[in-house]
């Protein structure tokens, strides 16, 4: 999830999630459904969930004591103790390089604070301390704004420049990174962070933090708020940092109700709860009341109307997370049953997995599902219609959860939702093995640099069965860009947070 999540690749073109797509996507035999190996039903639990910070489940003790192992090692890769630096999102071998998405390093804030030992909390302050850093010390912008990406250490880009130090350039300045393009701020990215910044506040009752969100709010607010026929707050800025992305995303507009209550909530200004509402009316004007589901947001070229042509999972189990409204909770169950999926091992087209091996939950949208072909940006992988989006599989958990109801026909939303955990657990067990961290063996400050060019991209070795892979196998989101087999800060930090109870848009 993330809310303006790139491509996630390893060649050298880079795309934005949340880039609307107008034209309708080829449309092919859908893939097959969850089957029995999910085994969401079973016995009936108590109708009261744990407390947040309790594991739903006690038999995924120890994956989540091996997914806090895995923050740890990737936190701790470039620098420690209580020295500025973001975690990089993905592996060495990704592709991606150093990159520290700002969307990812608020998930990994809340997850450290879903288990506040003395540790966690330290590590969950130098995540906000970063992301205040870098509000205050961007190269042109003290607004409050965050970009969508950083370097979490030193690199060399595709073509031999330019070279990254680290958070820190050599002038002084936070390091975003606009050879990928990641120089933009897009809102639901922002919201992300004064989420995480809000979190920290009620931990820790330090007023800087709180300060820090109601800037990023008050970003949004001032540069983003719509004019088109849906109102709320549209896309945010591209990369020259003023051009303004005329679309609205439904997703993007969820994390800003969430953020804006909290911050009504925290500061006592009424004011925010009628910015609340403005986000709060685009998200329920994108419920379609006959199919149960909540579309995409508007389109890029026409933000007056809705795209009609995809439809994803996040947004139909974050308006339960944010929103908390029953008349909208078969949305939930849309995206339990519509993105289902299966992927098998040599039985599934273009399956990753080892054969004989399987594993269920959701994946990220219709078009996941249906469309055939090479994944944009993937360096000539095809589409696995039934791979896993493990990510989007932690958010179903989370809603079920979270909505927590008995059912008719037996077993309970805490059933299917420790279920889909377990799935998760037995993918930590067996995908991303051999993938590495960190500085690497060039002489110059040991930084990643394309092997295809003379460098490496081979770190320290990820602890054993730690991390969260992004999928089960390279598949095609429909937005343009795919999600692979590799180890993910953003994954694993959905998969805590479900785990143990929490709900990243409540305090």
């Amino acid at each position: 999830m993330s809310s303006d999540q790139p491509v996630e690749s390893a060649s050298r073109g880079w795309l934005s999630r949340r880039r609307f797509i107008t034209a309708s996507a080829v449309a092919v035999a859908a893939a097959a459904p969850i089957g029995a190996a999910i085994g969401l039903t079973g016995t009936a639990s108590a109708t009261d969930g744990p407390e947040p910070g309790e594991l739903v489940d006690g038999r995924l003790g120890g994956s989540v004591n091996r997914a806090f192992s895995y923050l740890n090692f990737v936190m701790d890769a470039y620098k420690k103790g209580n020295e500025l630096r973001l975690l990089q999102s993905y592996n060495n071998e990704s592709g991606l390089l150093t990159t520290a998405f700002v969307y990812d390093n608020a998930l990994a804030l809340i997850a450290y604070l879903s288990r506040p030992s003395k540790d966690n909390v330290r590590r969950a302050k130098v995540i906000g301390d970063s992301l205040l850093w870098i509000q205050a010390n961007d190269e042109r912008f003290t607004d409050g704004r965050v970009r969508q990406a950083y370097a979490a250490g030193p690199m060399l880009f595709y073509g031999g420049s330019p070279s990254f130090p680290g958070l820190v350039r050599e002038d002084g300045k936070a390091a975003f990174l606009w050879p990928f393009g990641f120089s933009g701020s897009a809102v639901g990215d922002v919201a992300w962070a004064g989420l995480s910044l809000v979190h920290l506040y009620a931990r820790t009752r330090e007023k800087k933090y709180l300060d820090g969100a109601v800037a990023m709010g008050n970003w949004i607010a001032t540069t983003s708020t719509s004019t088109h026929a849906f109102g709320g707050y549209v896309g945010g800025v591209q990369g020259d940092g003023t051009t303004v992305q005329p679309w609205s995303s439904t997703e993007h507009n969820i994390d800003c109700y969430g953020l804006f209550k909290l911050l009504a909530r925290f500061t006592r200004d009424s004011s925010w709860n009628a910015k609340a509402a403005s986000a709060h009316n685009f998200v329920t004007a994108m419920y379609n009341p006959t199919d149960k589901f909540f579309y995409t947001g508007t389109q890029t070229a026409a933000p007056d109307l809705i795209n009609k042509d995809i439809f994803p999972e996040d947004v139909n189990t974050w308006q339960f997370l944010s929103l908390g409204e029953h008349h909208f909770d078969d949305a939930i169950d849309w995206a339990a049953t519509n993105l289902n999926t299966t992927d098998v091992g040599g039985v599934s087209a273009n399956s990753q997995l080892p054969a004989g091996y399987q594993v269920s939950g959701v994946t990220f949208s219709d078009q996941s599902k249906k469309l055939t072909g090479v994944i944009p940006n993937s360096g000539g992988r095809s589409n696995d219609r039934d791979a896993v989006w493990f990510e989007g599989t932690a958010h179903l958990a989370a809603a079920l959860l979270a909505r927590n109801e008995r059912h008719k026909t037996g077993g309970s939303d805490g059933d299917r939702a420790r279920g889909y955990l377990r799935q998760i657990a037995s993918a930590q067990g067996t995908l991303g093995g051999g993938q590495t961290v960190g500085l690497t063996s060039d002489p110059n400050g040991g930084r990643l640099f394309d092997p295809g060019e003379g460098g490496t991209w081979t770190g320290s070795p990820l602890p054993p069965n730690s991390g969260i892979v992004a999928a089960s196998s390279a598949f095609d989101t429909g937005f343009g860009f795919g999600y692979f087999q590799n180890q993910h800060i953003g994954a694993t930090s959905w998969f805590l947070m479900a785990a143990l109870g929490v709900n990243p848009y409540r305090v």
